[in-house]
């Protein structure tokens, strides 16, 4: 066991860091990457079938009811539209490696290059 109460297990991998602190990559849970894919696919579908429902009705609006009404319709393009940036997070968060920083760099470990 190293001073600092850390000790390398051989079965693992480690990394260090720039800042000389180690790392492990911690797979997630089984299925957690599928299921991810699969919420961030929903959101996609449902942000663009209710994006495309506000254009049709903001369109219908704009052809059929009075002027004050078409404009306040035609808003609801723009407030459907963040809607569409929830599945490249919930992407994003899915692509991100799990990993468990450690306190302190064990002294067996070399330093890093720093350049």
């Amino acid at each position: 066991m190293c001073p600092a109460g850390f000790t390398p297990d051989p079965d693992r991998l480690y990394e260090v860091g720039r800042d000389g602190r180690p790392y492990t990559y911690d797979p997630g849970l089984s299925g957690a990457g599928e299921r991810l894919e699969l919420r961030a696919r929903r959101w996609w579908v449902t942000a663009i079938l209710l994006n495309a429902a506000s254009m049709g009705v903001a369109a219908g609006a704009a052809m059929l009811t009075p002027r004050g009404v078409a404009a306040w319709l035609g808003i609801l393009p723009i407030v459907t539209a963040p809607l569409l940036l929830v599945s490249p997070i919930l992407r994003r968060r899915a692509l991100r490696a799990p990993r468990r920083i450690h306190r302190r760099r064990p002294d067996r470990f070399p330093p890093p290059d720093l350049p």
